[in-house]
């Protein structure tokens, strides 16, 4: 049996009445309910208030979304539905079409065997816009669509993820070396991981033109959580985690006359300490140049969303985040609550990045030695440093020459092999590269991933002709 289940919405009738009534005045709920209708058997209305609800259960207005619930409510919300709905249905052989935002069903995946979520990683207004279109079109859901629109916010979560791997990396004491004043930056921390690249944690840029370096220092540099709301974040996980009374007191603004009153002096400046030390001893950053304040912010959100969407873009057991209170930041994985849900980036945007964020390597411009005979003799013999693409394209010619002299008609190489081969250390975006710059025509890519760089990536090379 296929079973769709819908949300309630903040829009709702004023008076007392059945639940498919009570959030018709909402645009999302109408299409949404009139789509669940055509492609299942049962719908369910998943309530914040009342939990499951039938479409003919007699309900009272309230004002209150999962949002307003924090994390360990929620977690109880979702096991009262699940108890509801192992009443009314087999949630071990039904299938569950499900059509709400992720604070509804996130709690209740690893219970459903059979899901299908047609919405995921839409906006509201994605949402809409897809439903009309099914709705007018009298279509089921559109899996080949969907995954079409999975696969494109994953290609760029990855994309993402190669570009900014790839560029040069600074540390929290390295403020001064970042060559220009406007931009954006994109924070990496110890241990956290997506895929084979380090995973991006903190997405940021500055309002006021000019304060790029000033808003790094507020994070890295300036004891003052006020002034940085991934210092307070940072500091709430901390607290958090070592159940200190004293989480409740950072939550305030202490610049606020009315607040210093609870302020204890030594515990505020210990967490700020500890803020720091975790910040400077876990993150690093990458910068890229954006001068226009109205398309910093933009490019900000976008980035920020289409990471948030990404397929397997998630925090390890071990970060810190997992102990933030705020449930945004631990269901997401970034050290931030805004730009969740905006629009993705479009692939204007994101060749706008990969344009203003070259790799550390294709900036480094490699001279030979001269030839001068003013150059000491031991300059002269020695061989010019090789860049990490050299290095890679180096190896691979050797192995494959081997393999050739070996009578073999060709060889297969796995990136993942190569990288360890030549101890790299994450440099796996450069060593995908030059794999496929090798390929020629007749070559066979036996395994690749939506990203296309990753430790699996597998290309076999035919030997009849020597590579260039």
């Amino acid at each position: 049996m296929k079973i769709a289940l819908i949300s309630c919405s903040k829009t709702k009738k004023s008076y007392p009445c059945v639940a498919a009534e009570m959030y018709s005045p909402s645009q999302l709920f109408s299409l949404s309910y009139e789509y669940a209708k055509r492609v299942a058997d049962k719908v369910f209305i998943l309530s914040s208030k009342y939990g499951l609800l039938e479409e003919t259960d007699p309900i009272k207005p309230y004002d209150l979304t999962l949002k307003d619930l924090p994390y360990n409510r929620r977690l109880d919300w979702a096991n009262y539905v699940l108890g509801k709905l192992k009443t009314k249905c087999d949630i071990a052989k039904d299938e569950f079409i499900i059509l709400t935002g992720k604070d509804y069903y996130e709690n209740l995946l690893p219970s459903l065997i059979q899901t299908s979520l047609p919405l995921e990683h839409q906006n509201l207004n994605h949402r809409i816009a897809t439903l009309q279109k099914w709705l007018q079109k009298g279509e089921s859901i559109q899996t080949q669509q969907i995954e079409s629109y999975e696969n494109i916010i994953t290609d760029k979560c990855g994309e993402l993820h190669r570009i900014f791997n790839s560029a040069k990396r600074y540390s929290p004491h390295e403020i001064d070396q970042v060559p220009f004043e406007n931009g954006i930056y994109i924070v990496f921390e110890k241990g956290e991981c997506y895929s084979d690249f380090d995973r991006i944690v903190r997405v940021g840029t500055h309002r006021s033109p000019g304060r790029l370096k000033i808003r790094l220092q507020d994070h890295f540099l300036n004891e003052d959580k006020d002034n940085s709301i991934f210092r307070k974040n940072i500091g709430k996980a901390l607290l958090n985690r070592d159940k200190s009374p004293y989480l409740s007191i950072w939550f305030l603004d202490t610049r606020e006359e009315k607040n210093k009153i609870y302020i204890n002096d030594k515990v505020q400046r210990d967490t700020e300490k500890k803020v720091s030390a975790y910040l400077r001893e876990n993150m690093s950053y990458v910068v890229f140049p954006v001068n226009n304040n109205n398309q910093r912010l933009r490019l900000e959100e976008a980035i920020i969303s289409t990471l948030n969407h990404g397929t397997g873009f998630s925090p390890s057991k071990q970060w810190l985040g997992n102990y933030s209170p705020e449930a945004e930041i631990k269901n997401s994985g970034m050290w931030l609550k805004q730009g969740l849900d905006a629009n993705p980036l479009t692939q204007d945007e994101l060749n706008y990045i990969k344009a203003h964020c070259p790799s550390e390597e294709s900036m480094k411009i490699e001279t030979p030695p001269s030839a001068s005979f003013s150059t000491p003799k031991a300059s002269l013999s020695a061989p010019p440093k090789s860049s990490v693409s050299s290095k890679v394209r180096q190896y691979i010619q050797m192995k494959l020459e081997q393999a050739r002299s070996g009578g073999a008609s060709s060889c297969v190489f796995v990136s993942g092999e190569i990288h360890r081969a030549l101890n790299f250390k994450n440099r796996m975006p450069i060593v995908c590269s030059v794999m496929y710059q090798l390929k020629k025509p007749g070559d066979e890519v036996l395994h690749t991933t939506p990203s296309g760089y990753s430790s699996t990536i597998k290309i076999n090379y035919h030997l009849e002709e020597p590579v260039i």
